[in-house]
């Protein structure tokens, strides 16, 4: 069995809180669920078998102090052109939390959310994704852990100034069972030569090391301003997916992970029945991926969207529009692009929220490009869910959705709580 390196810290952090839990400590029951998954992507001749339990507990060591402690295991069973095989033991959480009226502090392993808008967020750029979860379940389930240090200082209950710092680098993952075989896995060579067995390009990855140079961190002014609640942030990090260059010296491909940093900003607010948000992120040193060539582009990038939602009844809708541009530095003499992404979203719920349905799109009319995700799901019983899902993507443009056109993909889950 494969296992992650977040092992050790998960069996480390279970056996002391399970050890050295004081006898006034408040332990919530632990929870969690385990899950059947079965998924099926036609284009990619592609038929898997994922199999995950998930537990998670949280003490409340007195008054001021809490332990959290979430992990997984999960499993492959697939082909992929060829039997596949793969298993991985992993932490979601696992910190502790010191807490007062007008201030916290958190350090260990965990997730940070930025930004306000729905899935594609500018500014959320702490944690890496792993592309398969968020294809397939979305952005929140998506989202890699981290070691991480993060403050918060209250000053009453309409403005907080928060920190975070990320000692050590984890980049984003494609997949994490097996990801060289993953049929999301958009790099070049990595699902073909699978199938037909044909050599793969040798791939150097150069991972910033873990030094005090490479740390990652910024911060986040929020407050609430009348109805309006908003942000701005900074943040200088790592690119999480690698930029692949190469030299006449070397025919192996190098992936580099560069340095960037983000200045952004958000809002949300209520009106009538409607909710209003906004957020935008400047990307004032980046660098991009050569349409042509395994080469770096640098320069600055600029996101910017803006989304509307309400609840009718039982349904609830969203409208998003989210614009990207680039423009790299004169000395490599290539134009800038631009995408303008439309993203829309229902929810519905039918029958005392016993059934409930969920339609996921977004289309970007400059490259004729768009992925569609169609969820319905049931309860079976209070703790038993069953839940089924059809994405599908077209494109052939240089964005990123048009880089998965062929990833269509169907599956079924059963999930049992706990």
């Amino acid at each position: 069995m494969r296992r992650s390196w977040l092992v050790w810290p998960v069996c480390l952090a279970l056996a002391v809180i399970g050890a050295a839990r004081p006898a006034w400590a408040q332990p919530a029951a632990p929870n969690g669920h385990v899950s059947v998954f079965v998924d099926h992507l036609p284009n990619r001749d592609a038929t898997e078998l994922r199999a995950r339990g998930f537990v998670e507990e949280k003490i409340d060591a007195g008054e001021r102090l809490r332990l959290t402690a979430a992990g997984f295991a999960e499993g492959l069973l697939a082909d992929r052109g060829g039997r596949v095989t793969d298993a991985i033991v992993e932490a979601q959480e696992l910190n502790a939390a010191f807490h007062t009226k007008r201030f916290d502090l958190t350090a260990g392993l965990g997730r940070v959310v930025w930004g306000r808008l729905d899935e594609l967020q500018p500014t959320d750029v702490i944690n890496p994704i792993d592309v398969s979860r968020f294809f397939f379940e979305g952005r929140s389930e998506a989202r890699l852990a981290v070691p991480l240090v993060r403050a918060r200082v209250f000053a009453g209950d309409r403005m907080s100034i928060e920190g975070v710092y990320v000692p050590f680098f984890r980049r984003g993952r494609f997949d994490r069972l097996d990801e060289p075989s993953s049929p999301f896995n958009i790099e070049p060579g990595a699902v073909t030569c699978l199938a037909v067995g044909c050599p793969r390009p040798e791939f150097v990855r150069h991972e910033p090391a873990a030094t005090a140079a490479n740390g990652q961190g910024g911060a986040r002014l929020n407050v609430t301003s009348g109805r309006v609640d908003w942000s701005v942030s900074a943040y200088r990090g790592f690119r999480p997916f690698g930029i692949y260059t190469q030299t006449l010296s070397d025919p192996g491909l190098s992936i580099e992970f560069p340095r960037f940093t983000m200045i952004g900003g958000d809002f949300e607010t209520v009106t009538g029945a409607w909710a209003v948000r906004g957020e935008a992120a400047l990307f004032t040193q980046d660098a991009f991926q050569a349409p042509a060539a395994p080469a770096a582009l640098t320069g600055h990038a600029f996101d910017a969207g803006a989304a509307v939602d309400r609840k009718a009844g039982d349904y609830r809708i969203s409208g998003q529009v989210l614009v990207h541009a680039e423009a790299y530095d004169p000395v490599f003499d290539v134009p800038g692009r631009t995408d303008v992404s439309l993203i829309v979203s229902a929810d519905r719920t039918f029958s005392r929220q016993k059934y409930q349905g969920r339609l996921f799109g977004v289309y970007n009319p400059n490259n004729a490009s768009g992925f569609v995700r169609g969820i319905a799901g049931a309860t079976l019983r209070d703790n038993v869910a069953l839940e089924g899902s059809l994405g599908w993507f077209a494109g052939s443009g240089l964005d990123t959705i048009s880089r998965f056109a062929d990833s269509d993909f169907v599956y079924v889950r059963l999930k049992y709580f706990f």
